[in-house]
């Protein structure tokens, strides 16, 4: 015989299944005219992360007028780097900028920054997503997600794109 106590959760359970399957969405990709299409039907690709580096500290002052969740900026030259990191506490900025300079860009290539966390968890890496306001560079899962921290981390990713990524829209 079963405790009652058992059998009282098989109800929550089965909404929580019910739930779950409800909010999958649509499976398969649509097109405009509401036919099935396929990932190979769009013009554009995903930009693609060449070389990055992430620079995380407790301490980082106001941010670079972006917040985490916005587009990535174009940080080629020293007045773009200069402006991207103006707000950043000054270790901080030092620390962004060690970090471009210690990425090799090549002619077909470009190099752009963006806040890309804020908070107790921070990322290992981070990959490039196209959306209607531009690159957005994501966070990828970091070491121990969920930690608790006294103070909030600010994470700076600087990446290598391929030329014209951050142009293309």
């Amino acid at each position: 015989m079963r405790p009652l106590g058992t059998l009282l959760h098989l109800p929550a359970a089965l909404l929580v299944a019910t739930s779950l399957v409800a909010c999958g969405g649509d499976p398969e990709p649509r097109g405009a005219d509401g036919t099935a299409a396929s990932v190979g039907d769009s013009d554009e690709t995903e930009p693609v992360v060449l070389r990055q580096r992430l620079v995380t500290a407790t301490d980082a002052g106001e941010g670079p007028g972006e917040v985490a969740g916005e587009v990535a900026v174009a940080v080629g030259d020293d007045a773009a780097m200069d402006a991207f990191t103006a707000d950043l506490g000054k270790g901080f900025a030092d620390d962004v900028v060690e970090a471009a300079d210690a990425l090799e860009v090549g002619g077909d290539e470009e190099l752009a920054a963006q806040v890309v966390a804020i908070g107790c968890d921070e990322p290992t890496s981070v990959t490039a997503r196209r959306t209607p306001a531009g690159v957005v560079l994501e966070p990828g899962p970091g070491p121990s997600p969920g930690r608790q921290c006294f103070a909030a981390m600010t994470t700076v990713a600087v990446v290598v794109l391929e030329a014209g990524t951050l142009s293309a829209g």
